[in-house]
């Protein structure tokens, strides 16, 4: 049976089949993995625009991953990238190393699909919607660089 979610990449039958392997099987046990080869690593997602699909390289001056595990949506340039470094390589500067050579060389956006959360800023226009839309800040008190405190400090 051929996949279609990884046929571009896929240089074999047997190829393809660690492909699907690895996107339904393997991607979620990263941190297992990271564990089990004593490492450390982190999961990502980001959009690159329609005409581009290359990966981003690694920021200059950053250390060399040990493995890098991309994976993507057919028809759309979501992708997500498990990274795992050794052990002392500070993660969270490699990550945003990452999301800068996203933004700024490949035109991408980061992250995609699943929100900012606490730890990305949000756009201004972004943030000033949520304020609108939650005055009180009750609803997700702290996403997308906004205070976490009760009407965002304000008296």
């Amino acid at each position: 049976m051929r996949v279609v979610s990884s046929f571009m990449n896929a240089k074999s039958s047997a190829e393809e089949n660690s492909l699907t392997a690895f996107r339904f099987v393997a991607a979620p046990a990263f941190r297992t993995w990271c564990v089990g080869e004593n490492a450390q690593g982190f999961s990502v997602d980001y959009a690159l625009p329609k005409n581009g699909g290359q990966a981003p390289l690694v920021g200059e001056g950053q250390p060399t991953p040990l493995k890098r595990m991309r994976y993507s949506h057919l028809g759309c340039n979501v992708v997500h990238e498990d990274i795992a470094y050794e052990l002392g390589v500070d993660t969270h500067a490699a990550k945003y190393a990452l999301k800068k050579e996203v933004e700024k060389t490949c035109g991408g956006k980061l992250p995609a699909e699943h929100g900012h959360g606490t730890e990305y800023h949000a756009p201004k226009d972004t943030q000033q919607r949520w304020m609108k839309m939650d005055p009180l800040n009750v609803m997700n008190p702290g996403i997308g660089g906004l205070s976490s405190k009760f009407k965002y400090g304000k008296k």
